[in-house]
């Protein structure tokens, strides 16, 4: 927790979005504010021992190491997930 704090504290953020709403992904207040409030708060924690629970793998693509969940809806037919970020080997390192 401690890296994570400090990744976070560190973020170089981008521009902001061009427009007043989500069309364009997560407005950047909402999730500089998430990233300031988040890692002091024991909801930290309560994350990492959330994606605990589920089975995780590591793959390779393109010469990247990709860890990732794999999570079948509940509900038939429903659409699949795909959450990402931009680091896609750090996500190990944080939750395991």
């Amino acid at each position: 927790m401690d890296d994570l704090k400090s990744r976070l504290r560190k973020t170089r953020w981008p521009e902001a979005e061009l427009v007043d709403d989500w069309s364009q992904g997560v407005p950047l207040t909402w999730i500089e504010e998430v990233c300031r409030y988040w890692p002091m708060t024991t909801i930290g924690a309560a994350a990492k021992r959330c994606f605990n629970r589920f089975a995780q793998f590591t793959t390779e693509i393109d010469g990247l190491k990709i860890h990732f969940m794999h999570v079948r809806s509940p509900h038939p037919g429903a659409l699949p997930l795909i959450i990402t970020h931009g680091w896609p080997g750090s996500w190990s390192n944080s939750t395991r």
